[in-house]
């Protein structure tokens, strides 16, 4: 977490997707966080030329909102996430250290990335704690602000979508027994897993399998453009359901069997199984994918609305929450950084 600014009482976390752009507005009153205001905008996929800081501007003036500054999310093949062993030292002594030992682990130039890390606590090896590294290529976080330069908005920090997300999850789930759980973000071009034992990251891998390839899957069984696969989607059809739900099972398919891979990995290092998933996105809009999920990985899955339970501004209509609150989970997550 990249932190550049100072916190406001009201606080604003735009996630810029691929697919869409999804603000979410968080006031800090006497009572708690309030959720006051959010908006999401699809971009034209077939509109290569798209502005997203006119989009941003249009998303925000629908709002009526004039954020100080704003808090943003990085993800995709340019963000590196790493949990690593090292030994015992104190921050300043690990800043000085990542310098000249962040080359094994980050597969990009050193001079050409961003980095940060948080030491998450003693390791099991004795003399040893547990680092979590984080990285970004320096032009996409250049062009990230670069976008709120040209609207005059100053950034605050800059997160990681999969800790954005887990933070929103934490913050709505307090207490969390030391069982582990995954966070599963079904996105639209790609899939975010965070894997945790009670309060504490331990896992977290982005895997090249969302929406898109879903949309991809209609457009052959249907034989129509990619375009007109994606409003297939979105009307629902009872015409296009079933080859809607096949091409959806088809696609989580191959994402459960990455997924799966990743729960061994969790469990061969951790000696501890997944017990429960918790899924976000806006994939879990194609029906019957949390049945999907639970029917092949044999877990209990759970449909996650970071915005349930939220107390919201009297002026926000609970239904449309209820409907869109999956897709907030990233933005949620950051404005509730403060």
């Amino acid at each position: 977490m990249i932190r550049l600014e100072r916190k406001t009482e009201e606080t604003v976390g735009l996630d810029i997707g691929t697919y869409s752009v999804k603000i979410a507005s968080i006031k800090k009153e006497a009572m708690g966080n309030v959720l006051s205001s959010y908006n999401i905008k699809r971009l034209a996929l077939s509109d290569k030329t798209v502005k997203l800081e006119l989009l941003i501007d249009e998303a925000l003036k629908e709002l009526d909102l004039k954020p100080a500054n704003v808090n943003l999310s990085v993800s995709g093949a340019n963000v590196i996430v790493r949990f690593i062993n090292l030994p015992k030292m104190n921050r300043e002594q690990l800043e000085n250290a990542l310098t000249f030992e962040a080359e094994k682990y980050i597969p990009f130039d050193i001079n050409e990335v961003i980095m940060d890390f948080l030491i998450l606590g003693d390791a099991p090896e004795p003399g040893q704690m547990r680092v979590l590294l984080a990285a970004a290529r320096r032009d996409l976080v250049d062009s990230r602000l670069k976008i709120m330069e040209k609207l005059n908005i100053p950034v605050s920090l800059i997160d990681i979508d999969s800790f954005a997300m887990f933070n929103a999850f934490t913050e709505a789930n307090k207490g969390l027994t030391e069982e582990g759980r995954a966070l599963i973000n079904l996105g639209y071009s790609q899939t975010n897993v965070l894997i945790s034992v009670g309060e504490m990251p331990c896992f977290m891998r982005q895997i090249q399998i969302g929406g898109k390839d879903i949309t991809e899957a209609v457009s052959k069984a249907r034989t129509v453009t990619f375009d007109e696969a994606e409003e297939m989607k979105l009307r629902g059809d009872e015409a296009d359901r079933e080859a809607i739900k096949q091409a959806t099972f088809s696609v989580l398919e191959d994402l459960i069997r990455e997924i799966q891979l990743s729960f061994g990995y969790f469990d061969n290092r951790f000696g501890k199984s997944v017990s429960e998933i918790y899924c976000c996105g806006g994939v879990l809009y194609q029906a019957g994918v949390t049945e999907f999920l639970a029917e092949r990985t044999g877990l209990q899955v759970k449909a996650w609305n970071p915005a349930k339970g939220m107390k919201v501004a009297e002026h926000l209509s609970l239904e449309d929450i209820d409907i869109l609150g999956p897709q907030l989970a990233v933005s949620i997550g950051l404005a509730l950084r403060g």
